[in-house]
């Protein structure tokens, strides 16, 4: 580990790399520019280079603290899912920022962001909480990205998204639950099971704000359902089958619905019951928590 030089020069060599792909991260993409140099002279970032990834952290006990920590973080957030550990097949390079104003006045942000490059996964994460409660879901995303490439699969927009959420904290995953109260009480959903197997990430990007968040918090409740009252043995199998057959003669293949109406008759009632049970502080951490089935 060693201070890299001042903040403008890491950047000029970071944005001279190319774009290859872009893919939303936990949130949406914004634009990004360089800094005045004003505003960096005295900056100075922390690096850690690990197997799989380059760590860039403004925090230097941060940056410690996940350079440690963050190869077992990559591989708990894929075998817990039931997908083997894997290496990168390219750099994954992170910018931690401490605070709101810095990821502004540095890249332009107003919160976090991930694109996938040519050669490079690139993640600007805005760590302004303990390093455990924030990193794990950002890694998620690169985890799937990653095995996607190397397995030459495509899955589900609502599942990465939906395991990302749940590779969490329980108190994040109770509160996003929480967040579907409101809508469930209202006897509506804004995305049923068939809008959320075919939302493909162009489509969701089109989606307004709001829009956006219920997606992730409905994907996080359906994970959630069919890991634990189906078991990850179809889960994985569904997973694999909708990535080239339709999800309707998927869904009643692995799980015998012969409809969507009545697969969203189940899903509905477990976010209805869920939500209720967490409110009344009836679910076990135990329920809330993935394990790689033995």
């Amino acid at each position: 580990m060693g201070k890299i030089q001042k903040f403008i020069i890491c950047l000029v060599l970071f944005l001279t790399i190319q774009t290859d792909s872009y893919a939303p991260d936990i949130v949406y993409p914004f634009n990004t520019a360089a800094p005045q140099k004003a505003e960096i002279k005295n900056l100075e970032w922390n690096r850690y280079t690990t197997k799989n990834f380059v760590i860039l952290s403004i925090n230097n006990s941060h940056g410690k603290w996940i350079s440690e920590n963050i190869e077992n973080i990559k591989s708990w957030c894929l075998t817990r899912w039931g997908f083997d550990d894997l290496d990168f097949s390219r750099e994954c390079r992170i910018f931690f920022v401490p605070n709101k104003d810095l990821m502004q006045k540095l890249f332009n942000l107003d919160r976090s962001k991930i694109e996938f490059r040519k050669d490079l996964n690139v993640m600007w994460v805005l760590l302004d909480d303990k390093p455990e409660r924030t990193v794990a879901p950002f890694i998620s995303q690169v985890c799937l990205k990653e095995f996607e490439y190397k397995n030459s699969v495509k899955l589900s927009i609502w599942f990465k998204r939906g395991s990302s959420y749940l590779n969490g904290t329980l108190s994040d995953i109770r509160q996003n639950i929480l967040s579907l109260s409101d809508m469930l009480k209202n006897e509506e959903t804004v995305f049923s099971s068939q809008k959320l197997f075919s939302m493909s990430e162009d489509d969701l990007s089109k989606e307004g704000y709001q829009n956006r968040e219920i997606f992730d918090r409905q994907s996080l409740a359906l994970c959630l359902m069919l890991r634990k009252e189906f078991g990850e043995a179809k889960l994985q199998g569904f997973l694999r089958m909708a990535n080239k057959n339709d999800s309707k003669s998927v869904l009643k293949f692995i799980y015998d619905f012969d409809s969507f109406d009545g697969f969203d008759k189940q899903y509905v009632r477990f976010m209805k019951d869920l939500t209720s049970d967490i409110l009344n502080n009836k679910t076990p951490n135990s329920y809330l928590e993935i394990n790689s089935a033995k």
